[in-house]
């Protein structure tokens, strides 16, 4: 029997530390969740389709309760004046109407102006999970 020869005498060099993975973290999947991300992943090994999505995914921070029950408050605010400006506009009464008009202008900036601080949040999480 001829005896193994070893052409890289010390064995393969070790990687620089930057590029080590030490600290696993364990993670469970239902059956169906385990062949779905092997599915995904495809050729890919699953740890490092994990590792990247993790890395690189875009994750949402769930709105707080609280600001969707002002949301959901506003909007139906807004569902009520917009009725009550129909109701107006069909009995000929434009003075109430043109003011309710003015006050669901109000209701939609006040949820634009509530939009862009959900969005601006979710950037700046973001952001902090980026870096």
């Amino acid at each position: 029997m001829a005896k193994h020869v070893i052409n890289n005498p010390g064995g393969r060099k070790p990687l620089p530390e930057e590029e080590k993975y030490g600290k696993p973290i364990p993670v469970r999947f239902t059956p169906k969740q385990f062949v779905r991300i092997k599915r995904k992943a495809g050729e890919m090994p699953i740890s490092t389709y994990i590792r990247e999505g993790a890395l690189h995914a875009i994750v949402r921070q769930p709105v707080s309760k609280e600001l969707m029950k002002e949301i959901r408050d506003l909007n139906n605010l807004g569902t009520n004046i917009n009725t009550l400006v129909k109701l107006a506009h069909q009995a000929g009464l434009m003075t109430i109407a043109d003011k309710a008009n003015e006050a669901l202008d109000g209701v939609n900036a006040i949820l634009h102006q509530a939009r862009l601080k959900i969005k601006e949040k979710e950037d700046n999480d973001e952001s902090e999970n980026q870096s």
